[in-house]
């Protein structure tokens, strides 16, 4: 009577394997930094260090090599703060992180808190730009807020018609693209606070990642194929097709050439972004088959030897 449950588990031990590969490689390993999940887990523009917005033991940074946890960072004395997004400057001297309504800034050297200032409105995301001199919030009250994150104050306003969910600015700190419920990316020239372009879209957008230089932009609307645009002009350059959920994460690396994206289905790609041809897949491994097969991918990073990504579960992928 007892072979016929083994049976069944060998079977449906397989097609959880079969699935696996149909998906994509697994990671080559993973370390964890927030056992019961995360708010937030970002990664550093060379993949050596990440903060963890824990759910249950608030915020922390990491070395990732070797695997260290270095300082815990929270918003108030004493309580666990629920950070909700957090950035790394490109140079990765400085850190961001907010939650709801506040904002920190970090010396990721010294573990110093710099600065703690209380934010216009609900936060949804924030980008940091080169020497932590400004923040570039995503807010609820449908603006993408540029803020003196070193001195206090709001430095620019930028205007949609829906709420702000992402925000990012290029490494020389002059252009800025935000994704909103409103079914557009804009893009911002950040001395001016002008709209340089619109990008329409048929459904609310939920990442917009410029490129280092400025000049492109890769952006996901939930049911739509990822696109990448030319920032000056506005004009669509090509479509990276997603099957399921949406491009959470993005990053392109230092020379532009190539793209790693992370889905809301734990799929991690790499990409050619001269011809959108698909180069690798991977599949985050979830805690618990039983509970759910996905994990939300947070944040990716192109790192010295493969590339990074980091899990709504509270891991860190390591990739080859």
């Amino acid at each position: 009577m007892k072979s016929v449950p083994l049976l069944l588990s060998s079977i449906f031990c397989s097609t959880l394997l079969l699935s696996a590969c149909d998906t994509g490689k697994q990671p080559e390993h993973f370390d964890e930094l927030a056992t019961q999940g995360v708010h937030s887990l970002c990664i550093n523009h060379n993949g050596s260090f990440a903060f963890a917005g824990s759910i249950h033991h608030g915020g922390s940074l990491w070395r990732l090599q070797p695997f260290d946890r270095l300082y815990n960072w929270n918003h108030q004395e004493g309580k666990n703060s629920s950070i909700v997004s957090c950035d790394f400057s490109p140079e990765g001297n400085f850190v961001a992180t907010t939650d709801n309504r506040t904002i920190a800034l970090w010396n990721s050297r010294t573990g110093e808190a710099i600065w703690l200032w209380n934010a216009p409105g609900d936060i949804h995301d924030i980008s940091l730009s080169n020497n932590g001199q400004y923040a570039l919030l995503a807010m609820s009250d449908y603006t993408a807020t540029l803020f003196d994150i070193k001195n206090g104050g709001i430095k620019r306003t930028l205007r949609h018609d829906g709420s702000v969910y992402d925000v990012s600015i290029d490494h020389q700190g002059l252009f800025a693209a935000s994704a909103s419920d409103d079914s557009s990316v804009r893009i911002w020239n950040l001395q001016s606070g002008k709209e340089i372009q619109r990008l329409e879209h048929s459904n609310q957008v939920r990442s917009a990642e410029i490129s280092p230089d400025g000049k492109t932009v890769f952006t996901s609307a939930l049911g739509e194929t990822g696109k990448l645009w030319n920032t000056q002009s506005g004009k669509l350059i090509s479509e990276f097709p997603n099957k399921s959920g949406f491009y959470n994460a993005v990053r392109f690396d230092k020379s532009g050439q190539q793209l790693l994206t992370g889905s809301s289905a734990g799929k991690i790609q790499l990409w050619d972004v001269n011809t959108a041809q698909l180069k690798d897949t991977w599949q985050a491994i979830p805690k618990n088959e039983w509970i759910s097969s996905s994990v939300m991918i947070e944040d990716v990073a192109f790192a010295k030897q493969g590339y990074l990504a980091s899990g709504s579960n509270g891991r860190i992928f390591y990739l080859k």
